[in-house]
């Protein structure tokens, strides 16, 4: 491919890696690294939405009781 063709080409394919990389730089600004809570660690506070709609933190359990934090990885409803 010579002339116009193959620079359309090319500049087509410059545009496609600079988005590509300012896409990543973005997504890699905004998300914070991840780190595991190590055995005797304070869990970091957070809250969720509980099964009755409202809002629960983990910070409202704070010395009442034992929780068990569970994450699910998949749905288990139906395809």
């Amino acid at each position: 491919m010579k002339g116009k063709e193959g620079e359309d080409m090319l500049a087509n394919r410059i545009k496609s890696l600079f988005l590509s990389s300012a896409l990543l730089v973005g997504i890699s600004g905004v998300t914070g690294v991840a780190t595991a809570v190590e055995i005797g660690e304070k869990a970091p506070d957070f809250t969720l939405a509980s099964t009755t709609g409202k809002d629960i933190s983990l910070s409202e359990f704070l010395g009442k009781k034992y929780v068990l934090i569970e994450f699910y990885g998949a749905d288990f409803a139906p395809v």
